[in-house]
């Protein structure tokens, strides 16, 4: 094991995993020695998995260490225990990396925590605890995107390398692992950098990286991945600073990590990977053809190279569909734009972080919107349907909310595509599952089951279980999350927390599938069709639905006597009007607070209607005008108001247009429409949906419901 670990030879690891096998079934149950041997076989299983990325390695690694740990762990005081655990925590990272299953890297940081928090202070372990520990942090937050993972890995890294005590007798191996330890800190801070953009953290990165390359004897297995890390923070450097010896130094450190790198390793498809995103980073500067080419076939080669169902695959399809899109935007050569879009589509189908997925399909609708109409709606359909997934019920709320803020226009542009090709039910089940997610799914957590319950009781409590568990750690407050700041123990009991949390969200998921396996109820909490939405309208007046884009802009209108949505394109209406509108809107409104304050003061000063009467004026002849004429109303009487939540405009109807005085209103949220619509009998109301920019109102007979993308 030991000569493997030097010289990484696998050979030396067959023969390690065989002595260790032969080993745990020569010692007999209850013997002292059982659990380190079960233990130092699943050790030995992992180290292959990492090398040749066979599952069933790591499968029997996490079963050989739990056993080792149940052996163990009747003991809380042994002292093996903190070990064993470590290598537990390390078997399930290594199922994560290929998996990207987020209970089997809450299990790891789980048990990493415990094995350091149980390591006496001082003792020689300590390094490779906080060492693991950090590592997995460094997993999460590459898989999360959650700061606050970058700051643990950095803190429990920098733990790692303060802890080598000074003369020491082992001080040799232990500068091998310094170098390791000088090797994560200087890739915690890389990651960090990319979410910050603070120079300060890829110049630390640079600088511990290039100490961990001196402190690692040369031909030593680790060295690869130590060019590889070097490589990666100097070319993020050039993209923040443009100094051209930055990326040729990115691309010298990662061509040495690539020719240190033996053929079949585990690790060669992230090599290949970051040499081709530097060689694009070059060519973005230079536009030299031929550092392109070179990107194009590391990302091929990282593509074939990695194993189906890998977590890496989609960021790997996303990188090629990337580099081939720079080439089709220098050549125009159609086929680069249709290998794009074909690697955009991989990307988002295949297994792993469902942020990158939905980049990629993202990236795909986007694209065959222009390139490949045939399939553009398909794409549209995808992406809409992952948003889901970012958004996931394992997250709080807040980070759901944060997760979907940069996705925040897409909806509208889906949309927008939809009414291009006249799919009008396709337009309105996309605004219905693309708006207000977060909220409804809450809602959802919430839904009465009562046929369920009918169906099967058991089934409806364990789903009503779930559901309210769910619910009560999805609105975890942001200081009820670990930090770096917290004590190891009490990250540890947050952990815990999160842990639960994963596993409740994986549990809800398999219940929902079970549900809908039963008969009738297929459509359980799915989102709603067209024509179900159509079914449930109030009989006395439309629903109107606006999708404001930089394209075009419309309206639906939704009518219980019509089979299919009524579409009003808004012709003399745009998204820069609606912004300048907004931006007179925010402006008046602070003059009004002005004048509040000062005639609070006792300083009389008269009111300036103009800005309101324009904004009024402009929305009555380009918005209400059309709709009211393709609805063939004649107004004769009343007031109504409509609005966009964003920028809390209220428009006023009478028979001579925009009207100055405002009828009393009564206010009350309801952030689903299509639930709300058919149970409302109050002639006069404005409905705000917060969560999604969307407002909902039934008006003197009609409701009008907007999508606008203001932020």
């Amino acid at each position: 094991m030991r000569r493997f670990e030097r010289l990484g030879e696998i050979g030396d690891i067959e023969k390690s995993i065989s002595n260790f096998e032969d080993a745990v079934q020569l010692t007999p149950d209850g013997h002292e020695k059982k659990a380190g041997r079960l233990s130092n076989l699943g050790a030995s299983l992992a180290r292959r998995f990492e090398c040749l990325g066979e599952m069933g390695d790591v499968e029997k690694s996490i079963s050989s260490q739990e056993d080792a740990v149940r052996l163990t762990s009747s003991t809380a005081s042994h002292v093996d225990l903190p070990g064993l655990l470590n290598n537990l925590g390390n078997s399930y990272l290594c199922r994560f990396e290929r998996t990207g299953n987020l209970e089997d890297i809450d299990c790891a940081i789980s048990h990493h925590q415990k094995a350091a928090e149980s390591t006496p202070s001082g003792h020689a372990d300590l390094l490779e605890r906080f060492t693991n520990l950090g590592n997995s942090y460094l997993r999460r937050f590459r898989h999360t995107r959650d700061l606050e993972d970058a700051n643990f890995s950095i803190s429990h890294h920098q733990k790692a390398a303060e802890s080598i005590p000074s003369g020491h007798p082992d001080l040799p191996n232990l500068f091998n692992h310094l170098g390791t330890s000088y090797n994560n800190l200087g890739t915690s801070y890389s990651c960090r950098f990319e979410c910050t953009g603070d120079l300060e953290d890829i110049d630390y990165s640079i600088s511990y990286l290039q100490k961990a390359i001196y402190s690692t004897p040369s031909g030593h297995p680790d060295l690869a991945w130590g060019f590889n890390n070097l490589g990666n923070s100097y070319g993020h450097r050039f993209e923040c600073t443009g100094d051209l010896k930055d990326i040729d130094c990115a691309i010298s450190y990662l061509q040495k990590a690539v020719q240190s790198t033996p053929y079949g390793h585990a690790n060669l498809p992230g090599l290949f990977t970051n040499l081709g995103n530097s060689y694009s980073l070059r060519f973005r500067r230079m536009e030299d053809l031929e550092d392109l080419d070179c990107a194009i076939s590391h990302h091929q080669k990282a593509v074939e190279s990695t194993p189906s169902g890998h977590a890496d695959l989609p960021g790997l399809f996303n990188n090629l569909g990337n580099s081939y899109l720079h080439r089709f935007e220098r050549n125009h050569y159609n086929p680069d734009v249709q290998r794009s879009i074909a690697s955009y589509r991989r990307g988002a189908k295949v297994n792993g972080a469902p942020s990158i997925r939905l980049t990629s399909a993202k990236d795909a609708a986007m694209l065959s919107s222009v390139h490949d109409s045939s399939q553009c709606l398909t794409d549209f359909e995808l992406s809409i349907n992952l948003l889901s997934e970012v958004a996931g019920l394992e997250q709080t709320v807040h980070r759901r909310h944060a997760n979907l803020h940069d996705h925040s226009d897409f909806v509208a542009s889906a949309v927008a595509t939809a009414l291009n090709f006249n799919e009008l039910d396709l337009a309105l089940e996309w605004l219905e599952q693309g708006r207000c997610l977060v909220w409804n799914q809450i809602t959802q957590l919430r839904t009465p089951i009562d046929n369920l319950h009918t169906k099967s009781p058991s089934l409806a409590d364990r789903f009503t279980k779930v559901a309210t568990a769910l619910e009560s750690y999805g609105t975890r407050s942001i200081s009820s999350i670990p930090s770096s700041h917290t004590t190891l123990a009490e990250d540890i009991r947050l952990q815990d927390d999160t842990r639960k949390h994963t596993l409740h969200a994986a549990e809800y998921k398999q219940l929902l599938d079970e549900i809908r396996g039963l008969p009738d109820f297929n459509d359980f909490l799915r989102p709603p069709k067209a024509v179900n939405l159509l079914s449930s309208l109030p009989s006395d007046g439309p629903v109107i639905i606006f999708n404001i884009h930089n394209t075009r802009c419309d309206a639906l209108a939704l009518i219980s006597t019509l089979e299919e949505p009524l579409h009003i394109t808004l012709k003399d209406f745009s998204l820069a009007q609606a912004e300048k509108l907004q931006k007179t809107l925010q402006l008046n409104v602070l003059e009004q607070r002005e004048v509040e304050d000062q005639e609070r003061a006792g300083r009389p000063v008269p009111h300036n209607p103009a800005p309101m009467s324009f904004i009024l004026n402009e929305l009555w002849h380009n918005i209400v005008q059309p709709i009211f004429a393709a609805l063939g109303y004649q107004i004769v009487s009343s007031i109504a108001y409509c609005g966009f939540i964003d920028i809390y405009l209220f428009l006023a109807f009478s028979t001579q247009g925009p009207s100055e005085s405002f009828k009393s209103l009564t206010y009350m949220v309801v952030p689903d429409w299509s639930t709300r619509i058919s149970s409302t009998s109050c002639s006069w109301g404005i409905w705000f949906s917060l969560p999604a920019r969307i407002m909902c109102f039934r008006l003197c007979g009609f409701i009008i419901h907007t999508n606008c993308p203001f932020h």
